[in-house]
């Protein structure tokens, strides 16, 4: 019996985290496309890659990313939030082969010989002297595309083996920026589901805590509630919005009413704490909590059936 009574309190909880975790993702999506945060993280993470804002500015105005950017409906340009990887070695080639020129002259692909070698051998001069940074990086994905050893005298085919390696080795070089950016941008995007989420329990009074007391007081309550998950389908985000707002129905104690609130410091400090685990839980996302529902909700079922066949 108190297993049972647990787990249909764990029930309601992680319900209750869920549909709170998809008004968090609604409202961080919401945020992040106003605020352009994709594009602006991109951007930032590509500056760390080139260290300079003039290569940064001429990578986006190669016509091979300036034809990501896209309008809003108000007709705003706005610059990519993500660049395949081989849209990317290509301009970033050109770029790299233009260094310490005001515009990307001649693209790699339409230079002769004579010109590739030329522009090889002024672009790793000009970055060894004014981006340290960037020269090391072209160093290390191809080491013999150096100034010292680009001269006129090289072997055509050298040549175009070190160009097809600097192509390929950049697509990992960003492949391996953007993986490290892409953590990175999960990471603030957890902090900064933690604080709606958080903003959101304070707006609406959803305490984690005094949920839980009154799920665990309510017996009536918690099956009303298990009754409600046991028909909510993980694949089915419109169905679970439906059943989102049938909980709104239920007596929950959600909302700020005069009984709400609390008399004392120490209540104050129970209730915040309440408001941090459920923006804690709402940081976790959606998926998450539809899993561990749909596994609380198998076990109890079983459990249930298996009392009905021992009576």
């Amino acid at each position: 019996m108190q297993l049972d009574a647990i787990l249909e309190v764990a029930i309601g909880l992680v319900l209750t985290w869920l549909i709170l975790s998809i008004g968090t993702s609604q409202l961080q999506e919401y945020i992040v496309q106003r605020l352009n945060w994709r594009s602006r993280f991109l951007e930032n993470s590509l500056m760390d890659m080139f260290q300079s804002r003039e290569l940064v500015d001429q990578l986006y105005n190669h016509p091979l990313i300036h034809a990501l950017f896209t309008k809003t409906m108000f007709g705003k340009v706005q610059k990519p939030t993500d660049i395949p990887n081989d849209i990317f070695a290509q301009a970033a080639v050109d770029v790299i082969l233009n260094a310490g020129k005001n515009s990307i002259e001649t693209p790699a692909g339409s230079m002769n010989m004579a010109a590739m070698q030329k522009s090889l051998h002024d672009s790793m001069n000009f970055l060894q002297a004014n981006n340290q940074g960037l020269a090391q990086a072209v160093k290390h994905i191809v080491p013999s595309m150096d100034a010292e050893t680009i001269v006129p005298a090289v072997e055509a085919s050298k040549l175009e083996a070190n160009l097809a390696k600097l192509r390929s080795n950049t697509e990992v070089w960003f492949e391996t920026a953007m993986t490290g950016a892409s953590f990175s941008y999960r990471n603030n995007a957890r902090i900064i589901a933690l604080l709606i989420g958080f903003v959101l329990a304070w707006v609406f009074n959803i305490d984690s805590l005094n949920i839980t007391d009154r799920l665990w007081r309510d017996p009536t309550l918690r099956q009303a509630i298990v009754a409600q998950a046991s028909n909510i389908d993980p694949k089915d985000e419109a169905g679970f919005n439906n059943t989102a707002a049938k909980l709104n129905e239920l007596a929950l104690p959600i909302g700020w009413v005069p009984d709400a609130m609390p008399q004392n410091p120490a209540g104050w400090a129970f209730k915040v704490f309440g408001f941090f685990i459920t923006g804690a839980a709402a940081a976790q996302g959606a998926p998450f909590w539809f899993d561990i529902l749909a596994k609380l909700s198998g076990y109890k079922k079983s459990r249930d059936d298996q009392k009905s066949k021992s009576q």
